[in-house]
């Protein structure tokens, strides 16, 4: 029995090794700023990938760009003739192994095309800093993304490697392509803090390069608002782990800065400050980042799920992946009193403003979203402003119609339930979905009219339902709309009903 066990171990392992992809990459070897990574293949394969977009950037980026020197050897070790087929794509004969270099897309001014936003990219700078999002580094074979895969890290003495993935003795291991590229590396001097809040682990791992702020510090500042989360989800997390990489820097590029979002962790690029001068930011940011965990992890379309990254198809519902996500950060830390009402109305009055002055609302929501990559990606920013509203005004129409019971923050709980990590639904389905799940009448409606219609969101008709409204600030009309949006400001109304203020506190405490 026992020699019986042991070859079908040996049998096992040999079908892994045989149909998996095997990364290796050695920090220790840093040259002309360039990392070698090496690769080892299952059998027959011919074609080898590089990312042309991945989750959460919602832009073309081309990563094979930063690819050179590939080289392909059959099982012999024999050289093969490479052919580059475009960008991201190389083609040999039945390779058995691979090696190449990359470059790292914070500093490599020579290699031309899109601006890769920090958070999405990769860093090298010996003995210091790696910060690797791995879909930037690591190819894979067009058709098998879901082969077991595995990444063996070499890191230098000093340095600390923090990712949602556990390693051991630098190696990490995942189910598929997509789960170890969705899953960031960030490798610096060790400045790390280990959290248990309810039924998740928490890593925060923090690179300040002047010591200005430090990882303990941040863990401060995240506690209260992990704990509000917490409430806010009805006591669980949907995940175990969680990591907040993050890399504080002084010499912001193109001066900008924030965070990617990832199913169990998110890789941030910010200012270099103090906790004082940073921490409502880090606060902020966090709060959106971190209910990813919600959508699109635990509810997403199967152009998520199955995410495409040399062709990627594009969802209908940012409203409801971003701009849900954004109104949820918020009512979150209203709710769990991190911010006052008054607050809250003022970061609302702000994307009504900024929605009105540099986006073009007549746009239906699901339209720009389907073209976000080409014709409407000048409209994205809009997903954090209107599509914040969007989640306001659908939170109070739901609360509205059942007298304060039911909203969406228990709507993305019930969706969640009913799909999760593993199980997508269908992009024209959404709206049915919602019908079905609220039981409310007429949210189809709503949807159709202010989600994929164009209609101005009814924010002066919802408003007063919690005893609030949508004002002039000077008291005065404009004739130009965008200059009377810019006047308009929500805010509470000074004598609000028994029934209104009833409502505001479902709104707000249930």
């Amino acid at each position: 029995m026992l020699k019986k066990l042991l070859l079908l171990l040996f049998s096992f392992s040999t079908v892994y090794a045989q149909d998996s992809l095997r990364y290796t990459i050695d920090l220790t070897k840093l040259q002309n700023d360039r990392l070698t990574v090496e690769v080892q293949l299952p059998v027959g394969v011919k074609e080898f990938c590089f990312p042309k977009m991945v989750p959460g950037t919602y832009a073309i980026y081309h990563f094979g760009r930063y690819v050179s020197n590939l080289q392909a050897f059959d099982q012999n070790g024999k050289s093969l003739l490479v052919v580059r087929k475009d960008t991201n794509t190389f083609s040999f004969k039945n390779a058995s192994s691979l090696s190449y270099e990359v470059d790292d897309t914070w500093d490599s001014p020579e290699i031309k095309g899109t601006y890769i936003f920090e958070p999405a990219g990769t860093n090298f700078q010996k003995d210091t800093l790696f910060a690797l999002n791995t879909h930037a580094l690591l190819g894979y074979i067009k058709g098998r993304e879901q082969i077991p895969v595995s990444l063996q890290l070499k890191t230098s003495k000093g340095l600390v490697a923090s990712s949602s993935i556990m390693s051991k003795d630098g190696k990490y291991i995942a189910s598929s392509y997509q789960k170890l590229t969705d899953a960031p590396i960030l490798v610096a001097p060790a400045d790390t803090v280990h959290l248990r809040v309810a039924n998740a682990d928490i890593l925060i791992s923090v690179y300040s390069p002047n010591k200005k702020i430090k990882a303990s510090e941040v863990a401060e500042q995240l506690t209260p608002l992990l704990k509000a989360q917490l409430n806010y989800l009805g006591g669980t997390f949907p995940v175990e782990n969680y990591a907040f990489l993050i890399v504080m820097s002084a010499h912001l590029k193109n001066g900008s800065y924030g965070a990617l979002e990832h199913a169990q962790s998110s890789f941030y690029y910010l200012p270099e400050d103090s906790i004082k001068v940073m921490g409502p930011v880090i606060q902020d940011v966090s709060a959106h980042e971190f209910f990813h965990i919600q959508t699109p992890l635990n509810l997403h379309s199967k152009e998520i799920g199955s995410f495409d990254f040399q062709n990627p198809q594009m969802s209908k519902h940012l409203w409801l992946y971003e701009g849900l996500t954004e109104y949820a950060a918020q009512h979150m830390q209203l709710q769990g009193g991190l911010i006052s009402l008054p607050a809250f109305l003022e970061r609302m009055t702000e994307k009504y403003r900024t929605s009105h002055f540099s986006f073009d609302n007549s746009i239906p929501f699901t339209k720009m979203s389907k073209g976000v990559l080409a014709k409407y990606k000048e409209e994205y920013g809009n997903v954090y402003q209107k599509g914040a509203l969007i989640g306001l005004c659908l939170d109070l129409y739901l609360r509205n119609e059942t007298k304060g019971r039911y909203g969406t923050q228990q709507l993305i709980r019930d969706l969640s339930a009913r799909f999760g990590p593993e199980k997508s639904f269908n992009d024209d389905d959404l709206f049915q979905l919602i019908s079905e799940t609220t039981k409310v009448k007429g949210i189809k409606k709503f949807l159709a009219l202010y989600v994929s219609g164009s209609k101005d969101l009814p924010l002066k008709e919802l408003l007063p339902t919690i005893g609030c409204e949508l004002r002039s600030s000077d008291g005065k009309k404009e004739k130009e709309a965008i200059l009377e949006a810019m006047k308009q400001e929500l805010k509470e109304i000074k004598n609000p009903s028994p029934s209104q203020l009833d409502l505001r506190k479902a709104w707000i405490y249930n």
